[in-house]
């Protein structure tokens, strides 16, 4: 299996918010008396206008572009309604009321003549908190939030632009000594609260290294291909070998699952002539490079079903996932059936 989908949606996505901090830096910019006097407003307005909508072009992209990918195999309502999505439920909500927004924003643009210039503008203080969910959507549903570059980008275009918002709010206050104090306590407050978002997501939090000898070289080109999933559910088919004798018994399953999660499959159980356990293996595996993404053994197995428990490795490292298949098995060496899981933090 290839990334390319969830690749381009990343790069996508960093892409849209990049035009967006762009859009509401020049938007602050516009209503300031040097932001006028540098490039005219009519010039910034018509930048700001157009960044936007390039911005709105590029999040619809980075959203759709993964109906094309096979790995969690979405569907056009898991993409469009909030709260449908089987990744980071919440995060990627988050995103989608923020993209909605950015698209009222956008069409605003286009119908200001008709609502009035106080609707217009009252519309527009939607762009600091759509700015605010975008960027909390991207540090909590994003797999790129682990590099070092990803938290500097989100550190700096966020310091900027509140840097700008203080900048242009100090037009509106007298410059008496009361009012000097009261801009020092908001700025002030303004920065607890953005340090204490920015622990809360966790994006200055150091993360634990995973040792490089646990890693293949396969599995570490892959690392950040694969999102986080608390649940899923998967269809599944393959094939099976069984033989044994008085001295030894020896199964074998090996399948592939799609839906909420694609991968390979392989079970391997053998037993010698006492009925002690000698071989018990589970492992998920990444069909496009072959590496084990999840390597465990079965917990308990039956003629329609098995439990499985299994820790990650490479992408999936610090995960322990456990995995309940159904199947049903045919005489001629195949099965079918279902695969569902949940992923926990294994710290």
């Amino acid at each position: 299996m290839t990334h390319e989908f969830w690749y381009l949606s990343r790069a996508a996505g960093f892409t849209a918010y990049l035009l967006l901090f762009a859009s509401v830096a020049l938007g602050i910019a516009v209503s300031t008396h040097a932001g006028k006097r540098l490039f005219g407003q009519f010039a910034l307005f018509d930048v700001h206008r157009f960044l936007s909508v390039l911005a709105l072009a590029f999040a619809f992209f980075h959203v759709y572009v993964l109906l094309g990918d096979g790995y969690l195999n979405y569907n056009p309502w898991q993409l469009t309604l909030p709260f449908l999505s089987p990744y980071r439920v919440l995060a990627v909500a988050v995103g989608s009321f923020a993209m909605y927004t950015l698209m009222l924003i956008v069409i605003s643009f286009y119908v200001r003549q008709f609502i009035g210039y106080r609707a217009w503008r009252a519309l527009h203080f939607l762009t600091f908190a759509m700015y605010a969910a975008v960027t909390l959507h991207g540090i909590t549903a994003g797999t790129d939030t682990t590099q070092a570059w990803a938290r500097a980008l989100y550190v700096i275009t966020g310091l900027i632009v509140l840097g700008l918002l203080a900048y242009r709010l100090q037009y509106h206050f007298p410059a008496s000594m009361t009012m000097q104090r009261l801009r020092l306590a908001g700025g002030g407050l303004a920065i607890v609260t953005a340090i204490g978002l920015t622990f809360g997501t966790g994006l200055l939090s150091a993360k634990k290294p995973v040792a490089a000898s646990a890693v293949s070289p396969a599995a570490s080109a892959a690392t950040q291909a694969y999102p986080f999933l608390p649940t899923f559910q998967a269809n599944m088919s393959g094939t099976y070998t069984q033989t044994g004798d008085e001295t030894a018994a020896h199964l074998v399953m090996q399948a592939t699952t799609s839906g909420g999660l694609a991968a390979g499959l392989r079970i391997e159980l053998a037993s010698d002539a006492s009925g002690a356990v000698t071989v018990n293996s589970a492992d998920l595996i990444d069909q496009g490079t072959g590496s084990v993404i999840c390597r465990g053994a079965v917990v308990s197995f039956a003629q329609s079903g098995a439990r499985l428990t299994c820790r990650g490795a490479g992408p999936y490292a610090g995960v322990r996932m456990t995995l309940q298949a159904q199947f049903s098995a045919s005489p001629d060496g195949t099965f079918s059936g279902a695969l569902s899981g949940q992923m926990s933090r294994d710290d």
